[in-house]
């Protein structure tokens, strides 16, 4: 049994749909008794909506870049969360920038410059969420502002390293509890399998994904990747299906 983890957006999602050719070999792969699931910084609903149309039902979730973590039947494997002071220090750090957070599978959004999307619940301030902690949280630049981005993810990490993770996925920073990363779900997904580190496969796109493919023995992503992020994978493929076919072929 073989088991692929797959980041989720510009690996297994595109805009708004996903490929044809990659749910089939998806649905071949675990037919033949191998597993699949999901290594993302998205929430729960952001994965389950999206692949219904598809029929597809994921063997795990690795959720919020990886401080969620959930089985097949959706029950908690591993969670750790932030306190709320923390990420208000943060966003007042960084002189509020356009921020999402993520506090029971609902994302909160409070936006100085993007306009309202209609995707989750727009908020004046922090102070509105009647909670202490949260699960994850999210600074948006444009897409012409992925150096901005890289700049900040610096920023914030030599201020804040010490207790927080900051991830930069493109134009998005993506920070949850100190400790958490795809690389440490991928091996809390492994153990919680019992699996060997062989027959372990993931894919991502971008330098978010590098804490996933520093992590295990056989990682691939695309022709389309950032280069430091084709530096840590072992294949660079086309596609998911692509990536499949080749996990397929290995004896």
């Amino acid at each position: 049994m073989k088991l692929l983890a797959s980041d989720f957006d510009n690996t297994l999602w595109f805009n708004d749909h996903m490929k044809e050719e990659d749910v089939k070999a998806i649905l071949a792969f675990q037919k033949q008794g191998n597993l699949f699931g999901v290594c993302s910084g998205r929430c729960l609903h952001g994965i389950v909506n999206p692949s219904l149309p598809y029929h597809l039902n994921h063997d795990f979730y690795i959720l919020l870049s990886g401080a969620l973590i959930l089985n097949k039947d959706k029950e908690v494997i591993f969670e750790r969360q932030i306190p709320l002071s923390l990420v208000q220090e943060i966003y007042d750090f960084v002189e509020h920038i356009d921020m999402s957070i993520v506090y029971n599978d609902t994302m909160y959004k409070i936006y100085q410059v993007k306009k309202n999307d209609y995707h989750g619940v727009e908020l004046d301030s922090l102070n509105e969420l009647q909670t202490d902690m949260v699960s994850a949280f999210s600074f948006h630049y444009e897409l012409d502002q992925i150096d901005q981005a890289t700049l900040t993810t610096q920023k914030i990490l030599a201020q804040f390293g010490d207790v927080i993770e900051a991830y930069q996925n493109n134009q998005h920073i993506d920070l949850v509890a100190k400790g958490c990363s795809k690389g440490h779900g991928m091996q809390i997904i492994q153990d919680y399998f019992d699996l060997s580190p062989k027959d372990i496969y993931g894919i991502g796109d971008s330098w978010n994904d590098l804490p996933m493919l520093d992590a295990i023995e056989n990682g691939y992503t695309f022709t389309y990747a950032p280069k430091e992020v084709k530096k840590h994978a072992k294949k660079v493929v086309t596609s998911v299906a692509e990536c499949i076919y080749d996990i397929k072929n290995i004896k």
